[in-house]
């Protein structure tokens, strides 16, 4: 953790000051030269800092802003109350020591300590693991063995298949796991709460996916369960939703842009790569009469069908006795 104080100290010295000089550092945390200039070394060749040796004042300083750590400190506060809520509350964190709360909370400069009770996190609810299933897969990944699964799909559906884990996911508080399928040769994703049952395979797999392919395939599309992405959705908010969205990070590939309708009325359309209709289907209608699917056809058609069913289940409701 030290390190990581010292390297926050220098940037932020210099962007108070202006520059920072290596015996300062050395002073403040009583480190030697040699690691001080270590610490310089990181935030020049692995954080790209533009930070120079000005030889006659015998100080380091930027060569023009640079703001990547601005506000770190604060941000270790919001980190180290993230990590003890988690660890607090979620059903997968058996036990917890305090020992690494208390080096993250060492992050934290003491002009913020003592804040913690001022920041909260409301974390959404997080679906428990089955600990065995948990565990075979990740030996599985770690071996590199397939698993014999028995899974159940969304709409009941058993199957039994052989599969190659190679990533644990928890996306939006629920547990995936991304594998590889032999039968199909394809990269899939399976829900955990969903396999009936998992036993180790000895089959061993002739080629895998390489590591970059996994990523690729992680950052394909929107949503958990991806594909090739291939499939373009546009979404339109209006609102009180139009401000809340252009605030917000769907996808690293989406297009936004605004406009108004032929009454004046303001819009906003955010374009972003899909392999799911489903998923970015049920977090457009959150936004209920604020939200519409623009495009393609086949995407607003099964905006208009759920839109139709939420009528009919309205009508029924008020129908009831």
């Amino acid at each position: 953790m030290g390190n990581l104080e010292r390297i926050a100290f220098i940037d932020r010295r210099i962007r108070d000051a202006g520059h920072v000089k290596v015996a300062e550092v050395v002073s403040r945390f009583e480190v030697s030269e040699r690691q001080v200039k270590r610490d310089i070394e990181f935030l020049r060749n692995r954080l790209d800092a533009p930070i120079l040796w000005d030889r006659k004042a015998r100080y380091y300083h930027y060569s023009r802003p640079w703001k990547n750590l601005a506000f770190a400190d604060e941000k270790a506060l919001l980190f180290f109350v993230f990590a003890r809520s988690a660890a607090r509350t979620l059903a997968y964190v058996p036990l917890v020591e305090p020992g690494p709360l208390d080096r993250l909370r060492e992050l934290i400069p003491p002009a913020l300590q003592g804040l913690e009770a001022a920041v909260r996190y409301e974390l959404p609810g997080f679906e428990p693991v089955d600990d065995e299933v948990l565990a075979l897969l990740l030996a599985s990944i770690r071996d590199g063995h397939g698993v014999e699964a028995a899974y159940r799909d969304l709409e009941g559906r058993e199957s039994r298949r052989l599969l190659f884990p190679l990533r644990i996911v928890n996306y939006a508080g629920t547990w995936y796991c991304v594998a590889f399928d032999p039968a199909i040769r394809e990269l899939r994703t399976f829900r955990l709460a969903r396999f009936i049952k998992v036993a180790p395979s000895p089959e061993r797999p002739g080629k895998l996916p390489t590591e970059s392919a996994v990523e690729d395939f992680l950052g394909a599309s929107y949503g958990m369960f991806k594909g090739r992405g291939d499939k373009r959705a546009c979404l339109r908010f209006r609102g009180r939703a139009r401000e809340m969205v252009r605030k917000e990070l769907w996808h690293t590939d989406q297009v936004v842009s605004e406009g108004q309708d032929p009454l004046g009325r303001p819009w906003l359309d955010l374009e972003l790569p899909v392999s799911s209709w489903d998923e970015v289907l049920g977090r457009l209608l959150r936004y209920g009469a604020e939200g519409e699917a623009v495009a393609p056809p086949e995407f607003r058609e099964r905006w208009l069908a759920a839109i139709d069913a939420l009528g009919e289940a309205a009508r029924m409701a008020r129908s009831a006795p």
